[in-house]
């Protein structure tokens, strides 16, 4: 078979394109990693239970597009993270989206995974102080899509790191 010059750019640009949209599900070195709870619990600095108050999106023709959403930490799994906090997200392939269609879910509950912003500088001004989801393609996710089995987990983890904690209460 004789490929012309453009059907190989195109080829090659396709298999480009694919391994970037891939790249950033990568989990320890392996690409779309099934992750599980205890394992996220380990590598992540807080696991919390937060509902969404607010969103502050950026659009950019050119640059990075990016949302820091505000999130009310309701329940404190591990460590012990500000009672609210933000949570940045780069608009594209690897972001984790607290969205309803093209609207924040606002009253939304999510399982978060959390660490200190890692990328490296620049990150948007307003991003400093915020944090980032462990794993997008991992266990972050709506409270409700959390198993029984799952949550039963999260709460012998937490009793290894600290009793639950729901902040403004005394336990």
């Amino acid at each position: 078979m004789i490929l012309t010059k453009n059907a190989v750019i195109c080829l090659l640009l396709a298999l480009q394109l694919t391994q970037q949209a891939s790249a950033f599900c990568i989990y320890h070195g392996k690409m779309n990693a099934k992750t599980t709870v205890r394992q996220e619990f380990a590598d992540s600095r807080w696991v919390v239970l937060a509902k969404v108050t607010n969103a502050d999106y950026h659009w950019a023709d050119e640059g990075d597009s990016w949302t820091i959403y505000h999130l009310q930490v309701l329940t404190r799994f591990k460590g012990n993270p500000p009672v609210n906090i933000e949570l940045l997200t780069y608009r594209d392939s690897g972001g984790f989206y607290l969205d309803k269609g093209t609207n924040p879910d606002l009253g939304g509950e999510y399982l978060l995974f959390l660490d200190p912003i890692s990328p490296p500088p620049p990150i948007p001004a307003a991003a400093h102080g915020a944090t980032e989801v462990n794993y997008s393609c991992g266990q972050s996710k709506e409270w409700s899509k959390v198993t029984a089995a799952d949550r039963s987990e999260l709460t012998r983890l937490s009793a290894s790191d600290h009793p639950v904690k729901r902040p403004g209460t005394a336990n």
